[in-house]
């Protein structure tokens, strides 16, 4: 029974960890890394492709309620922005820290684009009501 167990030195997924904590020390993202980085980095590309879609349509709606002269195009490019920028950020406090720590700092990042986000998009209904015609 002993002769059919694998021994901790044989274990791909341990090598793999193990080849991933040896390139995070030298400040390199291993392979086990860059797919975490990856897979965060779609995440990160869907709050680019929703931002990217207000820029296009949040206008229609100002020019549809007669206020087309006052959207507010910093607020919709700093939308745009942000989630390339967190997610640089993230890239680069997660040099040297293992998979897990990278994976947190991705997610913490992620967070922190969500909240921005609600917070655009909550000054943005403000100058939005603000701008209306008076009835």
């Amino acid at each position: 029974m002993s002769d059919l167990a694998i021994s901790d030195s044989d274990s791909p997924i341990e090598a793999v960890v193990a080849d991933d904590e040896r390139e995070s020390r030298r400040g390199r993202y291993g392979w086990l890394s860059l797919t975490v980085a990856a897979i965060f980095g779609l995440f990160y590309a869907y709050d680019v492709w929703e931002a990217i879609g207000n820029l296009f349509l949040v206008p229609a709606d100002y020019a549809q309620f007669m206020a087309g002269d006052k959207v507010p195009w910093w607020l919709l490019w700093l939308g745009v922005a942000l989630p390339p920028v967190v997610f640089a950020l993230a890239v680069i406090v997660g040099r040297r820290r293992n998979v897990l720590g990278r994976a947190l700092i991705f997610l913490v990042g992620l967070a922190v684009v969500a909240a921005l986000t609600f917070g655009v998009y909550a000054v943005g209904s403000i100058i939005f009501v603000k701008s209306l015609p008076a009835l």
